[in-house]
C-alpha cells in the first residue's frame, strides 16, 4: 500500500519537498529604492528616540537603524544619500492651515523686500507679463519705509499694468495701493468720499492716489471677483511646493479639507 502510494504520488512528495525547504531557507531581502546615511534621525519613538540611517522603497519607509544594518538594503540600484550628520525627521503635520490664501500669497507678486520705487515698479512690471490680462494682481506686502517713507502712487504702476487691475497691500495689511483699472472698476474718484474708519490718500489736486486705508479698503475689495480656475491652480501649486520644501507633509486647512 505504501509503495502504490508513493509510485502514484512522486510529484506530491517533491512538491512538499520544495515547500518544506523554502520554508526554512532565510528570506531574501530586497534592496532599497532609497537610503540615507550618516543622518541623525529622530523616530518619535521614546524606546529608541535615534537613529543614523533610513531604508525606503518606492513611498514606504522600510527599515530605521544603524548605519551598518541599513547598509544590508543597499544593493546595485540603490540611491544613497549621505546625510553628513544632518537632522532627519518625520515629516511635519499643520493641523491649522489657511492653504490657499497662503499660496495666494506666495503665487502673487513679492514686494516685502523691494528697497527701491524703481525696485518696486520693476517687480510689478515683470509680475504682470504673467498675468493674463484682466486678472487681478494682488498680493505686495510692500513697506514703503524700506525706501524713506513715500507712499507708493498709482502713476508709479499704472504704466507697466495697462490691461490688469492691481490691488497689493501693505506688509501690516491696513493699506493697500490700487491703480486706476482697479479704482475705476471700484468706482473710486476724486468725487467719493471717505469712510468712518478709512481714508482715501488724495494728491494735491484731489485725485485718489491709489492709496486706501483701513475701512476704505473695502470699496476695492468688494469689486474684486472671484479667482479664475487659473489662478486657484497657481495658489494650490505655490502652496503644496512651499510646505513640501519646508518638510510638511499633511496639512489641514480652515476648511477642514486635508491635502
Amino acid at each position: 500500500m505504501v509503495s502504490s502510494f508513493l509510485r502514484y504520488n512522486r510529484n506530491f512528495l517533491l512538491a512538499l519537498l520544495l515547500l518544506c525547504i523554502a520554508a526554512c531557507s532565510p528570506p531574501q531581502t530586497p534592496s532599497a529604492s532609497l537610503v540615507v546615511t550618516g543622518a541623525r534621525v529622530w523616530t518619535g519613538d521614546p524606546e529608541q528616540p535615534w537613529a543614523q540611517a533610513v531604508a525606503i522603497n518606492d513611498d514606504e519607509i522600510v527599515a530605521v537603524g544603524t548605519a551598518e544594518n541599513i547598509a544590508t538594503l543597499v544593493g546595485d540600484d540603490t540611491e544613497v544619500i549621505a546625510a553628513d550628520g544632518g537632522m532627519l525627521l518625520p515629516g511635519f503635520i499643520d493641523t491649522h492651515v489657511h492653504f490657499l490664501a497662503g499660496g495666494s500669497a506666495i503665487a502673487s507678486v513679492q514686494l516685502r523686500d523691494a528697497h527701491t520705487p524703481e525696485e518696486f515698479v520693476r517687480r510689478v512690471e515683470a509680475f504682470a507679463e504673467t498675468a493674463e490680462p484682466g486678472e487681478w494682481i494682488t498680493g505686495g506686502a510692500w513697506d514703503h519705509t524700506n525706501w524713506g517713507g513715500e507712499l507708493p502712487h498709482r502713476d508709479w504702476i499704472d504704466a507697466v499694468t495697462p490691461d490688469n487691475p492691481l490691488w497689493i497691500s501693505r506688509l501690516d495689511g491696513h493699506m493697500a495701493l490700487a491703480n486706476s483699472i482697479a479704482l475705476k472698476q471700484a468706482g473710486v474718484d476724486a468725487d467719493t468720499p471717505d469712510v468712518a474708519g478709512g481714508e482715501i490718500i488724495r494728491d494735491e489736486d484731489g485725485r485718489p492716489t491709489g492709496i486706501l486705508k483701513d475701512n476704505a479698503m473695502l470699496m476695492v475689495q468688494e469689486a474684486m471677483p472671484e479667482p479664475t480656475e487659473r489662478q486657484l491652480d497657481g495658489y494650490l501649486d505655490a502652496a503644496m511646493k512651499y510646505v513640501a520644501e519646508n518638510g510638511v507633509t499633511t496639512v489641514h486647512d480652515m476648511f477642514d479639507n486635508v491635502v
